[in-house]
């Protein structure tokens, strides 16, 4: 028998009510020892989707945090992937990209103690981030968008309903004033396409009126080289045929031309009047007599000359061609610079115009210490920011200020 006394009252207990109540506590502890043996095997398994909204998961990440610590960063395969939780843990898996807005979903996975002994449905979710505008309060997203943990209800891991409830209306205006600026960014995207294929299009008529006049001027050049060529080959027949009459032998000129030139050439004589002699007597003889070797016929020595040339020598021409000449237009670029002083932020606006099209380049410096460059409302560098927007970097560029 033992006894013990506490207060003033006196218990008695016999040896076998002892024994029985040793025996029950003893199992009781092998249970609650068999049982935080197996919560300590035991996982919850979460199923995740990430989805980028207008980009790609390139530079996406997931950063897990258990009890408030860096657990691990995830970066491949976000489209789908797998995570084991331990449980009785708290976790914080936030989602992040630069240049969007981060979102965080909590899980809780404290479960009672006879909860897992028949396991639990893998969690299925899915996460869509947006881009980050500026002049949008994100301050609700410093939070969690979802807690998940058990519930006793089902038995399992759901959405803490009264949470979701709780920032329900938060969420849906900026996911309002997101929508918003998406069209706007949509309406402007539009324009801007519409501004650069009309331009693209003057682009391309200059281009062809260029290349046509070129190929004018390229088929004047060549028509004044075939017509060059032509008199070039023209007056090399007339040399050959000038040479070909200078070395041909000279016929020598008939006699009777001769005599026809010398007596046209020889000056006309006066004219003498010559009384006629009296007629010779009459003999039985003629006054003719044949004498032999002898010619007494008039002979005229065969003369040679040298005809001109009838043919005229073509004379060279000497012509200049006139040199063509391209005309560049001159493409002017205008920039207009604007302050923008916020109670959180100071923005620089910059905006560019060539040919028609408007760039806007946009720096963010916030009250915490951040800076963000943007391009037409998209994320770019600081070195991208400064190598196309900032004054010295613009060649012929015309400034204006915001009172122009």
């Amino acid at each position: 028998m033992a006894s013990y006394v506490k207060g003033r009252t006196r218990f008695n207990l016999t040896m076998n009510t002892m024994c029985l109540l040793l025996s029950r506590s003893a199992l009781l502890l092998f249970a609650v020892l068999l049982g935080n043996s197996g919560l300590a095997q035991s996982k919850f398994t979460v199923n995740g989707r990430l989805k980028i909204e207008g980009s790609d998961l390139s530079g996406a990440r997931a950063v897990v945090y258990k009890n408030g610590e860096k657990d691990r960063t995830i970066t491949a395969n976000l489209g789908k992937f797998a995570l084991d939780l331990d449980l009785n843990a708290n976790y914080v898996i936030s989602f992040e990209k630069d240049g969007y807005v981060a979102k965080k979903l909590s899980f809780n996975t404290k479960v009672p103690a006879d909860a897992s002994s028949g396991g639990f449905t893998p969690f299925e979710f899915a996460v869509s981030l947006f881009k980050q505008y500026d002049d949008i309060n994100i301050v609700v997203f410093n939070q969690p968008v979802g807690v998940i943990r058990y519930e006793n209800s089902l038995g399992d891991f759901d959405y803490d309903t009264d949470y979701t409830k709780s920032i329900q209306s938060q969420l849906q205006q900026v996911l309002a004033e997101v929508a918003k600026k998406q069209k706007e960014e949509e309406q402007q995207a539009g324009a801007t396409a519409k501004a650069q294929a009309k331009a693209e299009a003057q682009a391309r008529k200059d281009q062809e009126e260029k290349a046509a006049a070129e190929a004018k001027a390229q088929a004047e050049v060549a028509r004044q080289a075939e017509a060059q060529g032509k008199a070039e080959k023209a007056k090399e027949v007339e040399a050959r045929k000038e040479e070909q009459r200078v070395s041909a032998p000279t016929k020598p000129t008939p006699a009777a031309v001769l005599v026809a030139a010398v007596s046209r050439e020889a000056p006309e004589q006066p004219k003498v009047k010559v009384k006629p002699e009296p007629a010779p007597m009459a003999r039985n003889y003629t006054h003719a007599q044949a004498r032999e070797h002898q010619d007494l016929r008039r002979t005229v020595e065969p003369v040679s000359v040298e005809e001109a040339s009838r043919v005229a020598q073509a004379r060279a021409v000497a012509r200049e061609e006139e040199p063509v000449i391209a005309v560049v237009a001159e493409v002017t670029t205008v920039r207009d610079e604007e302050l923008v002083v916020e109670p959180n932020k100071v923005m620089t606006v910059i905006r560019l115009e060539t040919a028609g099209v408007t760039t806007e380049y946009k720096k963010v410096i916030h009250k915490w210490g951040g800076t963000y460059y943007f391009r037409n409302g998209d994320a770019c560098t600081q070195l991208q920011y400064e190598r196309e927007a900032l004054p010295e970097q613009l060649a012929g560029a015309t400034p204006r200020g915001k009172m122009d």
